[in-house]
Formats: C-alpha cells, structure tokens, sequence
C-alpha cells in the first residue's frame, strides 16, 4: 500500500494531511544552506544509538541556524509515533513528503521549480509516524524528484 503526505512550508511548521488522519506528520523543515560536510548524511530515526553521530555531523557543518536545527533534533514524539530525520540536497524547496511504501520511508523535498541553484543548499526535514503504520526496522531513504 502506498501512502504520501505532501506538506509545503514557508515557515518552520507541522502539518498532517492525507495517509490517514495524522498518521504522518512534517514536524518541522529547515534550511541548512549550503553548508559543507552534509552529502551523503544517512536518515536517522531520532532517539536511536545513530542519532548522536547524525547531529554531531550537523553541528560540525557550521550552519547559521544551529538553535532552530538543534530544537528540530529535539522532537520527542509522543509513545504511539516515531520520529525521522532527513537531511536532502536542494535548491530552494519549501517543504518536504515522506513516502512509505511496504517496509520503505522515503523522504522527497517539494516546491522551488523552476529555480537554478549554483550552489546546493541542504535542508532538514523530520517526519512523525504513526507507530503502528511501519514495521518496526524500516529502511529510510532519500528520493531525488
């Protein structure tokens, strides 16, 4: 079965629509700029073993918003979701989906067509997801549009 939640935003935000009521939430979607040391940054569900090493890795890329990106790693959802982190190169998106396809999330940023970047910029997404709507070792990914 596939599900996808579109969320656009201009401003750091959540929202929850379609795939079930909620059962996705876009949490919160920053930009990192371009700041270096960022690609190839595997996702991570936050409150695991990997998480330390996945904001370790952001604070060493020297971003201009450190308190927003340090408060978007924070998330602790509550008991009956999950929280994931994603790290994606772009350009100038507005927002982010998550995808979840049998045992997949797939993360894809969304929005800024149209728009030539001679620079890639990194943005931050992290997704809630219902508990019981994914297995319990998914495998996480990033998706190029």
């Amino acid at each position: 079965m596939r599900w996808i939640v579109v969320c656009l935003l201009l401003t750091m935000a959540g929202c929850g629509v379609g795939a079930g009521k909620g059962q996705v939430e876009l949490e919160t979607f920053t930009s990192l700029g371009s700041a270096r040391g960022l690609a190839g940054l595997a996702p991570t569900e936050l409150g695991t073993a990997d998480t330390p090493g996945f904001v370790r890795t952001l604070e060493r890329a020297k971003m201009s918003n450190p308190d927003e990106v340090r408060a978007a790693l924070a998330f602790a959802p509550p008991a009956d979701r999950r929280g994931f982190a994603f790290v994606m190169p772009g350009c100038a998106e507005d927002g982010a989906e998550l995808t979840i396809e049998g045992d997949t999330l797939a993360a894809n940023l969304t929005g800024g067509e149209n728009v030539n970047c001679a620079t890639a910029n990194y943005f931050l997404a992290v997704f809630s997801v219902e508990r019981d709507a994914i297995p319990a070792t998914p495998k996480l990914s990033k998706t190029r549009r």
